[in-house]
């Protein structure tokens, strides 16, 4: 299961266009500044957020967020989407591939609202960010971060195939997991490599 892209439609922009994703179930489309309003209230929702690093965001900090989010994808050819179920044209969730700002590369993010959870649209949204950044993107890997007693979260990468590289301490003190992707298009194995973009 990966993605495919729409069809073309006048009047939208071109670039963000091309990055917009369908899968089975969920739309992907490029975060931009008309988000803002939507992605405030899920990002100030604590069941959402929890288990992302920069946890619960001010409306301000969310604006902020937001015009990141929006000029990652002209300047670097990835980043992050909403999450659309496409059944009901509910946003349901974010994510994507942001470098991390850490020594991690470029990472992918799964952030959904508990309504969904359980129902597989994680694994549906990794397994396409992977596919979008192997195939288009063209990465040589992505990483991950989980936190340890995020069972639910190691286990959405492990059905994508990532694999448990190792346990470090984050920036807070907190005990967390690193897993990765070797792009199987260069020919790679599991091992330490290039994570940025050229």
């Amino acid at each position: 299961m990966g993605f495919y892209r729409p069809a073309a439609r006048d009047g939208k922009d071109p670039y963000l266009h091309r990055h917009t994703l369908f899968t089975d179930r969920l739309q992907l489309s490029p975060i931009t500044a008309a988000d803002a309003d939507r992605l405030a209230i899920l990002h100030a929702d604590a069941r959402v957020m929890s288990l992302l690093q920069h946890g619960v965001l001010s409306r301000a900090q969310s604006d902020a967020l937001v015009a990141d989010y929006a000029a990652e994808w002209p300047a670097l050819g990835f980043g992050s989407w909403t999450v659309t179920e496409r059944a009901s044209d509910r946003l349901v969730g974010l994510g994507g591939l942001r470098i991390h700002d850490g020594d991690h590369g470029v990472t992918l993010r799964v952030a959904l609202t508990p309504e969904v959870q359980g129902r597989g649209y994680g694994p549906e949204l990794g397994r396409a960010a992977v596919e979008f950044a192997f195939t288009v993107a063209a990465l040589d890997r992505v990483a991950a971060i989980t936190r340890l007693d995020n069972i639910p979260g190691q286990r959405l990468l492990e059905k994508i195939g990532m694999v448990r590289e190792r346990e470090f301490v984050g920036g807070t003190g907190r005990l967390l997991l690193l897993y990765a992707l070797f792009n199987p298009n260069n020919g790679r194995i599991q091992r330490h490599g290039r994570t940025s973009p050229a």
